[in-house]
């Protein structure tokens, strides 16, 4: 039994064919060739995939614009005027501190040098570890970022950034487990700022008594 060449598969799906040739090939389907039903059925799930793509319709500049003013700019620093106004903004609180726990009788009382903190916003957690390079007065935070009611919310890419009054003054992007790192000097009103973007969500850490109480 004779095959048909991928080509003319293309052309017979996409009915471009004579009706002469189209039975004729539709005619040897279905004496049951199992090599050339194959190709015809991959041919005929490629051109399907063709047509849905072709149906969606370009974004407008407006929304193209609006979609790209939901991430932080790449450029550390600059001003995020009116974007703030785009999200739904829950102001975290403190619900543990390493350096509040208690030493043993007899034991030093000198703090570790990273300082462990989890705050709650929401439905939110965010885990942060404070620490300073060595020699010198710059800040490392690092963080994880996760939601307790929903476990499976996918926290990869989400812009976070440390932001004193309305100026970023460091940004990053969360991995896919939400971790991050940030390094920053210390300066006044500072805040951490965690975009959920998928929940129009934007969760707020003050840090200004967490990095007083680092240097004590």
């Amino acid at each position: 039994m004779g095959h048909y060449d991928i080509g003319e598969w293309a052309d017979f799906v996409r009915n471009l064919l004579s009706e002469a040739r189209h039975s004729e090939m539709q005619q040897h389907l279905a004496s049951g060739c199992e090599e050339c039903s194959s190709v015809a059925a991959f041919l005929r799930d490629v051109a399907a995939m063709a047509s849905t793509d072709q149906s969606y319709e370009q974004p407008s500049a407006e929304l193209a614009a609006a979609a790209r003013a939901i991430f932080p700019s790449a450029a550390a620093g600059e001003e995020r005027t009116g974007t703030m106004d785009k999200w739904r903004i829950l102001l975290a609180h403190l619900t543990f501190d390493s350096a509040a726990e208690l030493y043993p009788a007899g034991a030093r009382g000198d703090r570790p040098a990273a300082r462990q903190l989890m705050y709650q916003a929401g439905g939110y957690c965010v885990d942060l570890r404070v620490d300073r390079e060595r020699n010198s007065m710059r800040v490392i935070l690092v963080g994880q970022v996760a939601n307790e009611n929903q476990p499976l919310l996918q926290m990869a890419r989400l812009p976070v950034f440390v932001m004193a009054g309305k100026k970023i003054v460091s940004e990053t992007a969360s991995n896919e487990f939400g971790e991050f790192t940030l390094e920053f000097l210390p300066r006044a009103n500072l805040r951490l700022c965690v975009q959920v973007t998928q929940e129009g969500v934007q969760l707020e850490v003050p840090l200004k008594r967490t990095l007083e109480e680092h240097e004590a």
